[in-house]
Formats: structure tokens, sequence, C-alpha cells
């Protein structure tokens, strides 16, 4: 049984989908075997216990308070390689066959990435965007003003590998989303959600399947 382990920040819908996926048979001989949030009131959090699977809330608020920086544009540098480098610690004592982010907000350094690339194990994120389009937060917002403004007439999604380059990492799979009709940002957001998790399903799948192969690079 391969070992999936996921990482979230919020509602927990595309981990929802990856349970069903593990449960129906279309990731076959797979199991979710820990959640891990960054954020103790995420709703996820109750998709997975509700499951019986394994949750740790990792917070970064602690780390801020033990590395705090007083600079006039705080980054936070020292606290984010720390907390890094402990999620790293987290992730690998599950001995998962892959690490897929699910709705994690977080930009992780390479004090989380060089561990599991040294243990071979493939991290995979969902991005709400086509690779090199869209880079960042807010992407469905950000399309949907373009759309309005009569820049664009599509999205899309992309399941891609975790480098330090942000939503910059090899794609796995990925679907272009018309928004042609779209009246609403609500619309949009559905169309877009409706994507993501079947595209989060296919893409662990596709990785599950290559075994656990060495973290891609640019």
């Amino acid at each position: 049984m391969r070992k999936i382990l996921v990482l979230i920040s919020g509602s927990g819908s595309n981990l929802q989908a990856l349970i069903d996926a593990c449960e129906d048979g279309r990731i076959p001989d797979a199991s979710i075997v820990h959640v891990v949030s960054d954020r103790k009131e995420a709703y996820g959090l109750k998709r997975a216990e509700a499951k019986n699977i394994a949750t740790t809330r990792h917070g970064i608020l602690p780390y801020k308070k033990r590395h705090p920086d007083d600079s006039p544009a705080p980054t936070f540098e020292a606290a984010r390689q720390a907390y890094d480098a402990d999620l790293a610690g987290i992730v690998l004592a599950q001995n998962p066959d892959i690490v897929v982010c699910a709705g994690f907000m977080r930009i992780v350094t390479t004090s989380f990435l060089d561990p599991l690339q040294k243990a071979a194990l493939p991290i995979i994120n969902l991005h709400p965007s086509l690779h090199g389009d869209l880079i960042g937060a807010n992407c469905i917002e950000r399309a949907w003003d373009e759309f309005n403004a009569g820049k664009r007439k599509e999205t899309g999604v992309m399941v891609h590998f975790v480098i330090k380059d942000v939503d910059m990492g090899e794609p796995i799979l990925q679907k272009e989303v018309d928004m042609t009709g779209c009246k609403t940002l609500e619309e949009l957001q559905d169309r877009i959600h409706r994507t993501e998790h079947g595209l989060i399903v296919d893409g662990t799948r596709l990785v599950l399947e290559r075994g656990r192969a060495p973290q891609q690079q640019p």
C-alpha cells in the first residue's frame, strides 16, 4: 500500500477528492496516512479526522516568536527556515511515497525541499493556473480581473513538481479552463475547483505509478 501525505491550509476540498479517490480505486493501492496543516482551524483537518487519518497542526507563529525580524520590511527568513526544517522532519517520519500540497498556502524553502530531495521523495502541488502564466497567490481573482478587462478568455489548472522557484516546477498535468459565459467570480471559482478535484487525483496517481523518483529540477 502506497502512502500519501497531504499538506493543507484551508477547507480541504482537494484533500477530500484524494480521500474519495483512494477509497473508490481511482488511486489504486494507496491511502492517505497523514495530513499536516499550517492553520489549526483548517476544516480539512476535520475531514481527515472523520476518516481516522492522523493529523498534525504545524503553525508558523511560534517560530516567528523564536526568530523575530525587526527589520523595516520583515521577511522572517530565519523563522521560515526553522519552520521548514521541522516540517521536513514531520513529513519524513511518516515515510510517505509522495507529498501532495493541496491548498497549502506557504512558500517552502530549501530547508524543506533539500531533505525530501535527498530522500528521493516527490513533492507535487496543485496550482490554479497554467504553467508560466499566473504565479503566486490570488490567481483566480487575477484571471477574473483580466477576463473582465478583455485580456483573456481562458485560465487553467496544473499539477507540478515543487521546486524552490514558486509555481515553476515541471508540470505533471495541466488543463485549460474556458472562462466564456462566467458572469461572476464565484462561477469561475466553481469551474476551477471542479477541474482541480479531477486533476489532483490524476496527477497523484501518475507520480505514484512512476515510483519514488527524485524531485524534479528546472
